[in-house]
């Protein structure tokens, strides 16, 4: 069977196919489960989901990203505008579910698989296309943060494989046909459409500068990057001058408006032209940069002479002979070839050990003269007041001492030295601060065990920690459960079993020297 006209056909099928891919996420948003399980059926899913993917598009360019929160909360904002009656907790749930959907993060590799036909020489056959919406990426500061792929833009343009200049000179042109007709909304929205081919263009130079900073050989310079850059070059001079002309335009039409809501309009349209003048500056420098980018790389890559990388059989040179050894004797070949592989890892912050031996080390002696830091001071004049009063330990050795062996909460205890009482006096109330000195009381009975009562079978107030979480308004942590046990004496057994202990040898020898009575 002769392919040669069914393939020419089928190009267009499958370029139709992939552009309808792009957008099946977005669908499935308002038929997904979770949608009817969470009772979101009244929202537009699929239209907050385009409004996520607008906002990073046109908050992005080559050197900056979106965060996730701040996607999620423009989002909520259009989430608050479809359901006006629900909560603000609501709609950030919404939006953060569906940013999260367009990231993809049920999938490992965060990527939207679909299968597409294709026919070939050989026949016809189905192939996984994959793509992403939005990507996560490192921004300035190493953090998190999103940024719009060529399917996203693909999605708000609703386009696929355009050639990029031939679009951009057709959204201008529509452009500049609206203004005349002072079709205001219609313009702002072209503006909008320019302003993200601009966007498609300066990711596709961004795209071949990683490119050749990855491997210069695999980039062609005359046939390639050349005719690339000129018209680069041409498509800023061209745009530039079209953009100059639809602010001039947009300026005679305030001048000649009166409607506050054309006004406003107008102002709008002449941001966004400004912004696009600004994206245009931008790719001006980087198309300025790609030579020297160029050359350098071949500095670099080409003539230095390339890396000899040993390359490792993991099942024939690791895993079989690690099979062989002992559990204990495979750790250090497993953690060679791991420390290998991982690289050297900076840590975040410092080791604490090396810091605090830092701090203690002594400084060098310069051979000066001492001099006294300060006069002779009469130590007996400084003030020594306590930060509690002697009537506030009273109160809380009086609670203390009240605890029995079935046992008392920290919390119902709070409460008591909080309660204000005629016979305690200032001692007691919400702001007396006697609570503060029971929890550092309690803290001390956790933290010192009174073993050596315990053991002589002695009653002794311990504190428990059972996992009961302390909800207080102004102390947090473990709410100890406070008792009053003792132990079993088996002092006189213990010292039955154990062995008696040496006594210290007298010196002997010529130069022994006889040991006194307290060091005997």
């Amino acid at each position: 069977m002769n392919f040669d006209e069914p393939s020419t056909i089928y190009e267009s099928i499958t370029s139709r196919i992939r552009a309808l891919a792009v957008g099946s996420p977005l669908m499935a948003l308002d038929n997904s489960k979770a949608k009817k399980e969470r009772g979101w059926d009244r929202y537009r899913l699929a239209e907050l989901a385009l409004i996520g993917i607008d906002f990073v598009t046109l908050r992005t360019d080559m050197t900056s990203a979106v965060r996730q929160d701040a996607v999620v909360e423009h989002v909520a904002e259009f989430a608050a505008l479809q359901l006006p009656e629900r909560t603000a907790e609501e709609y950030r749930a919404v939006a953060r579910w569906v940013t999260e959907r367009l990231i993809n993060t049920e999938e490992r590799d965060r990527a939207f698989h679909h299968d597409v036909g294709y026919v070939t020489d050989d026949g016809f056959e189905t192939r996984t296309a994959s793509f992403q919406i939005l990507k996560e990426v490192p921004d300035h500061v190493g953090q998190a943060a999103l940024i719009a792929t060529d399917a996203a833009i693909t999605v708000l343009v609703h386009a696929i494989d355009v050639d990029i200049a031939s679009e951009q000179i057709a959204a201008e042109a529509k452009l500049e046909a609206l203004l005349k007709r002072s079709r205001i909304s219609e313009a702002w929205q072209a503006a909008q459409n320019a302003q993200i081919h601009s966007i498609r263009y300066a990711k596709d130079i961004h795209g071949r500068i990683e490119s050749m900073k990855r491997n210069v050989r695999a980039v062609d310079w005359d046939t390639e990057v050349k005719d690339t850059v000129d018209e680069a070059l041409e498509h800023v001079r061209s745009r530039s001058e079209a953009e100059t002309m639809q602010k001039e335009r947009v300026n005679q039409l305030l001048e000649a408006t009166a409607d506050d809501r054309k006004r406003r309009q107008l102002q709008d349209l002449a941001e966004l032209i400004h912004e696009c003048w600004k994206r245009h500056a931008v790719l001006i420098k980087m198309l300025l940069e790609v030579g020297p980018e160029f050359r350098r790389q071949q500095d670099r890559q080409v003539f230095v002479a390339p890396a000899i990388h040993t390359r490792v059989h993991l099942h024939e040179q690791l895993l079989q002979p690690v099979l062989e050894l002992s559990l204990d004797a495979c750790l250090g070949p497993l953690e060679a070839f791991t420390r290998a592989v991982m690289g050297p890892v900076r840590p975040r912050v410092m080791y604490l050990p090396d810091y605090l031996e830092v701090l203690a080390q002594v400084a060098e002696e310069t051979g000066g003269e001492l001099v006294a830091v300060q006069d002779e001071y009469d130590w007996s004049q400084i003030d020594t007041s306590s930060a509690f009063g002697d009537e506030q330990h009273h109160v809380v050795d009086t609670l203390l001492a009240a605890v029995t062996d079935q046992g008392v909460r920290l919390s119902a205890l709070l409460e008591t030295t909080r309660r204000p009482g005629p016979a305690t006096g200032p001692a007691t109330g919400p702001d007396a601060g006697t609570d503060e000195l029971l929890t550092l009381r309690v803290q001390q009975l956790f933290r010192l065990i009174p073993v050596r009562q315990l053991a002589d079978g002695e009653a002794a107030l311990v504190a428990v920690d059972d996992g009961t979480v302390l909800e207080d308004e102004r102390f947090g942590g473990s709410d100890f459960l406070l008792l009053r046990t003792a132990g079993t004496a088996e002092t006189a057994e213990m010292n039955t079993l154990l062995p008696a202990f040496p006594a210290p040898r007298r010196p002997q020898g010529p130069d022994a020297h006889p040991l006194d009575q307290e060091s005997a």
